[in-house]
């Protein structure tokens, strides 16, 4: 235990760094658009002599980091808590009665002092 005492600040500075590792891999990653000049490629090819040329398909993205970052965002939030049903609460009015005088209680035998002269 002695030392994780010791070390707790070296393992404090490796936690930040390694969630701002993730922060910055998860947000920080750019998606490079190629898909115009690779669309225009094949468009500016020559059609075969023997038919029509294959419709052109768009390209998609299939990054999984930005799926799980959509998919969190899509989730449906946790449903609340459910309570128990109140209890109906009534109210009981209390009695008190003396049925007998309380016993006066002793004297004590004990005399107070003041402080000390100095």
């Amino acid at each position: 235990m002695r030392w994780f005492r010791a070390n707790i600040r070296s393992g404090a500075w490796c936690a930040l760094v390694a969630m701002a590792l993730q922060l910055v891999l998860t947000f920080g990653h750019v998606h490079a658009r190629l898909g115009s000049s690779l669309q225009l490629g094949v468009q500016g090819q020559a059609a075969p002599a023997d038919g029509p040329r294959a419709p052109i398909k768009p390209l998609v993205d299939h990054c999984t980091i930005c799926t799980l970052i959509q998919m969190a965002g899509a989730g449906a939030p946790p449903a609340a808590a459910s309570l128990p049903s109140a209890v109906p609460i009534t109210s009981v009015r209390l009695t008190f009665e003396a049925t007998s005088e309380p016993t006066p209680s002793k004297p004590l035998r004990v005399h107070a002092r003041g402080p000390p002269i100095a």
